[in-house]
Order: C-alpha cells, then structure tokens, then sequence
C-alpha cells in the first residue's frame, strides 16, 4: 500500500448533516417505535433535554468534558434489537465475533467544539455531561444521530433521521488542546522507551532514532534509492509494510502485491525534503516519513517517531490510523534490488 493522504471520518464520531428541508412527519412513526421501545424495555430510563434516553451510568471522578473541545472515548453500539453494530474495544470484537487484525481498537478523539459539527447530537448531549472514567449506555433516536447543530428536540425532529442505536461509552479523557496533547503523548513514549533519543529540533514532534550506521556521505540530488519500510501506531501495530513476513504477523498480507524495496527519488538540489516521492508513479508521502529519509546516509536504518501533523491529522487513515494518532516508520536505506 502507498502512502497517500487520505481523508477520512471518525467512524461513528463523524456523520452527515441533516436534510435542510423540513418535512412535515419526518419521524411519527420513528418516535412513536421509539418511545414504545423506551417504554417497554427500560420503563425507568432518563430521559435528556433533546429526547435520548440514559440507560444506566457509572460517574467518574475526573475532568467534566462539558467545556472542553476535544473527548477520548471507547464505545460499543448496538440497534434497539441488540445487534452489535461496532465497537473501539478489541475485547467485545472477539466475543462478537467481529475482530479486524489490521484495525485500530482503542479509544478514538471525538471533536465536540464549537464552528466543526461532526459529533452526533445525541452522542455528543450524552458525553457533554460525562467525567472522565465514567461510563454512560445511552438509547439514541435516529432523529439524533446526526451531526448537525440544532437546539430543541423538535427541530431534530422535524429535520433529521437516521438510525435508532444504543451507545456503551467510556469517557478516557477530555481536554481543549489537541497539539499539546498529542505533544504530551509522544513525549512521554519516547522517554519510557527510547530515553536517549532527543526531539529534533527543527521540527517539534519529531524524533529519529539510529538503528544502524550508514555511510558518512549525502545522497546526491535527484538521485534514486531504494527503501524498506514498515509504519506503526505507538502500541506496535503495523499498519503497512514492504516486509512480506511482517505483513503476515499482522493481516495485511495480499498476494497479489508484490513485498520488496521500494524506490525513493531523493529531494533535488534546493534540499527541499517534502519533495521526496516513492515508488515509480514517484507518489507523494505524508511530510514526516519524507523528513525522516532526508535525515538518514546510504546503508542506514533508524525510527522516526512523530505527532499526526506530519502525518494524517484528523483525519487518520482507513480503520488503522485514527485520528490525531501520532506514528512510528521503520525505515532502511538498501542496496538496489
């Protein structure tokens, strides 16, 4: 798999605007099962301010996320039927027989400022009265499962619709600034794991670490080299590679691509790094791989660890690299296959 810039959502966290137009009756029907449901099922549930339904909650004892910008939260949905739908928790995964080895289980960020509305309402009513460590299991109307920005139930009701489903939460944190948090994380990775290693200093985030000593001499400019590679979250989980065996460990194996070096065409005489491509269609990667190779000497071999604006952002990538997820390249300059 290349490396390219991907855009992506924030599975459940990030949904589609309501329908602009208002539709006489949009949800009778959706309300009335839904109401008879709540009735039926859990008689003695609390209802919120917008129409969900609190099912049971554990408070916890840390940071109120009612004015703060940024959550980390595990979740596990289900319908009103009690399908699982999806689930952050690698444990249910397996007991429900839905685990995906090349997907991420763990908490993801959710946004939930003002200006970005990409949490679901009812999600987001849900969280927004949460402490960290606590635990919530909320029935959601379909009516509040998008993410537009209303304010009284009936406006959801009489603009949007969607799919009823019961949210299992866990509030794991909650703060307003997401680069010093990621900042913070890798940080305090790289002091338990690689103490020796020093942030560079051009580019804060960023740490290389030398796994192999190279030549002492630079590339020369425009000049083609070859590369082996393999990227990873900071728990260890590849989530591309060159290594066919590493591939296997890890599920992302597929025989039809072809495992070998991959071709780098080094940055041309102005030393811009950001103009590094790989592979022969010559594709673009995200900036902190590219700054990673432009340190390294023919024969080298290092890690280079670093925050996600060098890398996917908040967008992530597919269902490997969540959002806001700092990364690691294993990287090895080879001789020409």
């Amino acid at each position: 798999m290349k490396l390219k810039y991907i855009t992506i959502g924030l599975s459940l966290l990030l949904l589609a605007s309501c329908a602009r137009e208002k539709t006489a009756g949009l949800n009778d029907d959706a309300k009335r099962y839904f109401d008879a449901w709540i009735s039926r099922n859990h008689p003695g549930a609390v209802r919120t301010p917008l129409g969900a339904y609190v099912l049971s909650e554990t408070p916890g004892t840390g940071t109120e996320a009612a004015s703060l910008a940024y959550v980390r939260v595990n979740y596990t949905t289900h319908t009103l039927k009690g399908q699982m739908q999806t689930t952050t928790v690698e444990k249910v995964a397996r007991q429900n027989g839905n685990y995906d080895q090349t997907k991420y289980y763990g908490p993801i960020v959710g946004y939930r400022g003002e200006g970005l509305e990409v949490m679901a309402a009812g999600l987001e009513e849900a969280i927004s009265t949460m402490k960290t460590g606590g635990r919530k299991t909320v029935a959601v109307p379909g009516w509040l499962s998008k993410a537009e920005r209303y304010y009284t139930e009936e406006e959801y009701l009489k603009n949007c619709s969607g799919t009823d489903l019961i949210y299992d939460l866990e509030l794991v944190d909650a703060f307003d600034d997401i680069e010093a948090w990621e900042l913070d994380s890798l940080r305090r990775f790289m002091t338990k794991n690689y103490p020796a290693a020093v942030e560079d200093s051009e580019q804060e985030g960023f740490f290389y670490v030398k796994t192999r000593d190279g030549l002492d001499k630079e590339f020369a400019a425009d000049t083609t080299i070859y590369i082996n590679y393999t990227g990873r979250l900071l728990n260890g989980r590849a989530f591309d590679t060159t290594i066919a065996d590493t591939a296997k460990v890890w599920g992302l194996y597929s025989s039809s691509k072809t495992y070998k070096q991959q071709q780098v065409k080094w940055f041309s005489s102005d030393k811009d790094y950001t103009s590094i491509t790989l592979g022969e269609d010559e594709t673009s990667v995200i900036s902190g791989f590219a700054y990673g190779l432009s340190l390294m000497h023919p024969g080298e071999a290092g890690k280079c660890f670093f925050v996600s604006k060098y890398g996917y952002s908040g967008s992530g990538s597919g269902n490997s690299i969540p959002s806001f997820s700092p990364l690691c390249f294993e990287l090895e300059i080879t001789e020409k296959p």
